[in-house]
């Protein structure tokens, strides 16, 4: 036998020689096979096929690469076989062939331990390593993303965001690997994994600054966010300052006030409503925004009804809270004139006030007609402007009536038409109703002066004759059937007896004068006396004592 042909015979021996064992045994057996250069027989490669080496590289969630390398004893591998047997069931995850290999595991389990068995084997047989070598790789959690948290609140805000109650906050964390936790703070300051703890829905009464984050269990930190939880629970406040109340209004007219809000969210707009005498308020045109506090818009009332009409003003602010101010009633003069007098029991030749009121359009000298004020008796005519100065729809003049008795005064603008009226009762002039007509005695008068003068020492008696007149200067009528007449003095003393006078009858009486002291001084006694439907009559009588 050759050289050459000797590793051949002793190759085809230790196959025999196998073939031989496997043969005798009663049960099925695995054998591994293993073929030396030097000649060695199977059982002797499957005896000396040694572990191979294996060293994880590098670990991270995508991969997982393991150095083979070969054994350090016996016949040189021609390939490798590499199984992850945990944490999952066994997958073969590379066979690499060479003497030496890198494996990579291209899906590993993350966030757990990962186990490898290497086997080594022989190219062309199915024999390996008795004994695989077993190596460990620590993978990291796969899951880079923080986890998101999103804040609610309950009852949700208004489209402005505010709130008018108290509210519960609620914080919702995801994450795909999962939330290890939740913090928040509620004084604004920036939250870290120290801050309190999230373990439910919490409340809060007043605004706020919510900050908040989570962490996940692979140990992401989120940015923490922010939730402005706005709480506006106060009523603004406001006034309608324009028109006044009581005020006549006409044509276009500004309607203004003020508005607050204490509560922090601040004015949202006013809503002026109106309505006509007790009907219901609606409102007048859309709401008007309150800069600096005070708000105004315009309210056309040409065309309405005139009458008694009353404005008001609702305030709401940003969260949605409401006032409604005061209601102020207004009166509205298009199309007519309101005619007030100062008095309405005027007396005949004294001037009286109208005051003129229409709508605020009319201002500046108007033409007017002033009629319904009567003669005199006597033919005296009454009087009356022919023009009135309005401001603002407002004027006044003044007109003089000269005829007792009832009468109804009408005024109207010349322009276009407005008119009004008013009644009055013209009284008859208190002028000279009562006169000394004569006086006699230790007096000497004039008649119809009422001075009578005596030299009676401290006091005396003097003889007179007292008359009341039919009518007045004007001529008017002075009604009544009588009227009842007492004499006064500033000092000292009269005693006479109260007379009664009928209407142009004369009647004679006498007055005694005491003094107080023994000076020579002159005293005035007055006679006066009224009755009803007549004003007040009085005349007078000097004496002079020495």
């Amino acid at each position: 036998m050759t050289t050459s042909q000797r590793p051949l015979a002793r190759l085809l021996g230790g196959l025999l020689a196998a073939a031989a064992t496997v043969l005798a045994l009663a049960a099925p057996a695995w054998a591994f096979f293993s073929v030396l250069s030097d000649g060695a027989t199977g059982a002797a490669v499957v005896a000396t096929l040694g572990t191979p080496g294996a060293t994880v590289a590098s670990s991270s969630p995508s991969a997982v690469v393991v150095e083979v390398t070969p054994p350090a004893t016996g016949p040189t591998p021609t390939a490798y076989r590499a199984v992850r047997t945990a944490p999952q069931a066994a997958t073969l995850v590379c066979a690499p062939s060479g003497t030496g290999a890198t494996c990579t595991d291209p899906a590993p389990v993350a966030g757990t331990t990962n186990t490898y068995t290497v086997h080594a084997q022989l190219a062309g047989t199915a024999w390996e390593s008795p004994t695989p070598r077993t190596v460990t790789a620590v993978v990291a959690n796969g899951d880079t993303t923080p986890p998101v948290t999103t804040a609610t609140t309950s009852p949700t805000p208004n489209a402005a965001g505010w709130h008018r109650t108290p509210v519960t906050v609620t914080l919702s964390a995801s994450d795909a690997s999962g939330v290890a936790s939740t913090h928040y703070t509620t004084d604004g300051s920036a939250p870290t994994t120290a801050s309190t703890a999230y373990t439910g829905p919490f409340a809060v009464s007043t605004s706020t600054t919510v900050r908040y984050l989570s962490v996940d269990t692979a140990g992401n930190l989120e940015v923490p966010r922010t939730l402005e939880v706005r709480i506006d629970g106060t009523s603004p406040t406001g006034a309608l300052t324009g028109p006044a109340a009581g005020a006549v209004v006409g044509g276009t007219v500004t309607v203004s006030g003020t508005a607050a809000d204490a509560g922090g969210s601040g004015v949202a707009g006013v809503q002026v409503q109106v309505r006509q005498g007790a009907g219901s308020f609606v409102p007048l045109g859309g709401p008007v925004a309150a800069p600096g506090g005070t708000w105004s818009t315009t309210w056309a009332t040409a065309g309405l009804a005139d009458g008694d009409w009353s404005l008001r003003a609702v305030v709401t602010d940003v969260a949605g809270n409401s006032t409604t101010t005061a209601a102020v009633p207004v009166s509205v003069r298009n199309a007519s004139l309101v005619v007030t007098p100062s008095t309405t029991t005027p007396t005949a030749g004294t001037p009286f006030t109208l005051t003129l009121t229409t709508g605020a359009d009319v201002t500046g000298s108007r033409a007017i007609s002033v009629t319904g004020l009567a003669t005199s008796p006597n033919g005296s005519a009454p009087s009356a402007p022919g023009t009135a100065t309005f401001t603002d729809g407002v004027a006044t003049i003044q007109v003089t009536a000269v005829r007792a008795g009832a009468q109804t005064v009408s005024v109207s603008l010349t322009a276009d038409g407005r008119s009004g009226s008013t009644n009055v009762t013209v009284a008859p002039k208190a002028q000279g109703q009562l006169s000394f007509t004569a006086c006699s005695g230790t007096a000497t008068c004039t008649p119809n002066s009422a001075t009578a003068s005596t030299s009676a020492p401290r006091g005396g008696t003097v003889s007179f004759a007292i008359a009341r007149r039919s009518v007045d200067d004007l001529g008017n009528s002075l009604l009544g059937s009588s009227v009842t007449v007492t004499f006064t003095t500033s000092s000292g003393s009269v005693s006479t007896s109260s007379i009664t006078l009928g209407v142009g009858v004369a009647q004679s009486g006498t007055v005694t004068y005491s003094p107080p002291g023994n000076s020579p001084q002159t005293r005035t006694v007055t006679a006066s006396g009224s009755t009803s439907g007549d004003p007040v009559a009085s005349a007078t009588l000097s004496m002079t004592f020495n």
